[in-house]
């Protein structure tokens, strides 16, 4: 009888709640990194076509950006460094989402403005650490059509790239950039997905919202505008870094010297792309996140 009830107890952890306890349900480590394959998959051109634009010297538009990358490389070059980028999602992006997510409930006063923040800006750093070889095989990778015959890299995928950057750069090759993009991901996190909890919270007390779609769109739209504006002149500043060749920036502060060519709108270079990009991509990453928590997510076992 014991070994029966053992069992029944065993089977009960794993079911999933009823409907009406959706909105209570907490997600599993992998949601955060399948939702954000998939919209990766989506913006990827628009990703490319911000990474020249932040790395050209002169100040191309967006329209004419593209009309270059696909005269270089036809359709499949809006694509260049895909696979480091999927990769990285799939990886680096869940452990930010595991991190924030994990510690949240571990918070006593829920939705504390500091506590979130802190959170955000430490699971967004830890990640980031972690996913800086991927960032920078993936900004490479996506330059590489720009540049001269004798200058290209020609790597032939990102497992190539990282090979070939410890072996011609060393180990501190691969962190090309890491300050900056550490900088960038720790930024964008609290702009991304604490405000993005924040202003969820704010608008069900406020609006008396139910956790439906409409509140999720409307949360998301807000952080990811607020993310841009605070998080782009990092991510400027992280490109520059990486895309260059070893030596030319002996520190972050020639980087920002050289990003401030351009005077106030320097970190703001390839802002308009972004701004198509971030509220569509960060609209679709909650929605699907979203619905993977309600529809897939658990209820952790009360004491």
């Amino acid at each position: 009888m014991t070994i029966l009830n053992q069992s029944n107890e065993h089977e009960t952890e794993f079911l999933l709640p009823e409907r009406d306890d959706r909105s209570k349900r907490r997600p599993r480590w992998w949601f955060g990194g399948a939702a954000s394959t998939a919209v990766a998959c989506v913006v990827a051109p628009i990703d490319l076509v911000t990474t020249h634009m932040q790395t050209q010297n002169n100040k191309k538009g967006m329209w004419k950006t593209a009309q270059k990358v696909f005269k270089l490389r036809g359709f499949i070059g809006f694509y260049d460094g895909f696979s480091a980028a999927a990769f990285r999602q799939m990886t680096c992006t869940s452990l930010r989402f595991t991190i924030y997510e994990q510690g949240k409930y571990y918070d006593v006063n829920r939705n504390s403005f500091a506590v979130t923040v802190a959170l955000a800006s430490f699971a967004g750093a830890v990640s980031s650490i972690l996913g800086i070889p991927m960032d920078l095989v993936n900004v490479r990778m996506q330059n590489d059509m720009k540049r001269t015959a004798a200058k290209k890299r020609n790597y032939k995928n990102f497992i190539d790239a990282l090979i070939r950057i410890r072996r011609e750069e060393g180990w501190t090759g691969l962190y090309s950039g890491g300050i900056a993009a550490v900088l960038k991901t720790a930024v964008g996190t609290i702009g991304q997905i604490a405000m993005y909890d924040q202003v969820k919270h704010a608008m069900s007390q406020h609006f008396q919202m139910t956790d439906t779609i409409c509140l999720h769109f409307g949360s998301s739209l807000v952080s990811s505008l607020i993310s841009v504006w605070i998080a782009h002149p990092f991510d400027v500043l992280k490109t520059l870094m990486m895309n260059a060749a070893p030596g030319k920036y002996p520190n972050i502060l020639y980087a920002v010297k050289h990003m401030m060519r351009f005077g106030f709108w320097g970190p703001y270079r390839g802002v308009v792309p972004t701004l198509v990009r971030k509220p569509p991509a960060t609209i679709l990453l909650f929605l699907i996140y979203e619905q993977l928590r309600l529809n897939f997510g658990f209820l952790p076992q009360s004491n």
